[in-house]
């Protein structure tokens, strides 16, 4: 999976962006108590063990 279809998943779920940091946006969501980091380069596979963690945390 492609960082910008993590990225649109993400927003589908709820998640908004708070802000951009260096190489990641940084992503909160308005029931949970942590952010999450989606990197920039929206171009990049994400790697397997990073991507099941996101989609843990994200809901999906």
């Amino acid at each position: 999976m492609k960082w910008s279809e993590l990225k649109r998943k993400a927003i589908e779920k709820g998640w908004y962006l708070e802000r951009n940091g260096g190489e990641h946006d940084i992503y909160v969501h308005p029931e949970k108590d942590y952010k999450i980091e989606i990197e920039r380069h929206d171009s990049k596979e994400v790697k397997t063990g990073l991507y099941y963690k996101l989609k843990k945390q994200i809901g999906f």
